[in-house]
C-alpha cells in the first residue's frame, strides 16, 4: 500500500483508474507463463482437467464472497487484502481453466485468456450503451434508463440464436 494511509486504500475513487502509481501497466504475460510452467511441470497442475478443478472454482469463489461480505461490513485495510488475495484465487481458476482450452484446441498459453478478457471488454460496452456513448459527455444516465437499457440488452441477448458470435 505504501504511504496511504489506511482510510485512503479502503474509500472508492469513481473518478480515476488505478493503475498502480507506483508500478506498471498489469501485464498478463508473466502470470501466463508461469500457468504454462505449472501445466508442465508440476505433478498435481498437470493432472489436472476441468472436472477436477471444478471444485476449487466453486470454493474459491465462496472464499472470496465470505471476503467481501467482511470488506462490506468493516472497510479495512486488512479486509481489503484479503479480497484481493480471493480474487487472485479466483482468477486463478479462470487462468488454469483457459490454459487448459488453450491446450484443447492447440492454441498456444494465453489465447483463450485474451478470447476472454475481448469479451469482457466487448460485453461491458455492448451492455452499457448509455455510459459509451459519444454525446453524453460527462453527464451520467439515471439509474432506471441504466436498469431499462440494461434488461433490454439482456432480453436481446437470451433470444439470440445459440452459438450466435455475441461479442460483438
Amino acid at each position: 500500500m505504501g504511504e496511504r494511509d489506511e482510510q485512503s486504500a479502503v474509500e472508492p475513487r469513481a473518478d480515476t483508474v488505478d493503475s498502480g502509481a507506483d508500478r506498471a501497466e498489469p501485464q498478463l504475460q508473466p502470470v501466463i507463463e508461469a500457468m504454462a510452467t505449472l501445466r508442465r511441470r508440476c505433478p498435481w497442475s498437470s493432472r489436472q482437467d476441468h472436472q477436477s478443478l471444478e471444485k476449487y472454482a466453486r470454493e474459491e469463489t465462496d472464499e472470496l464472497i465470505v471476503a467481501l461480505e467482511d470488506f462490506t461490513s468493516a472497510p479495512t485495510a486488512e479486509n481489503q487484502s484479503a479480497v484481493v488475495e480471493e480474487l487472485g484465487d479466483v482468477f486463478y481458476q479462470v487462468l488454469f481453466h483457459s490454459a487448459l482450452l488453450d491446450e484443447s484446441s492447440g492454441h498456444a498459453y494465453g489465447h483463450s485468456l485474451g478470447s476472454i478478457i475481448d469479451g469482457l471488454e466487448a460485453k461491458l460496452i455492448r451492455r452499457h450503451p448509455l455510459a459509451f456513448t459519444d454525446d453524453s459527455g460527462d453527464e451520467i444516465a439515471s439509474l432506471e434508463d441504466v436498469e431499462r437499457e440494461y434488461r433490454r440488452i439482456k432480453a436481446e441477448e437470451k433470444a439470440a440464436a445459440p452459438g450466435e458470435d455475441r461479442t460483438r
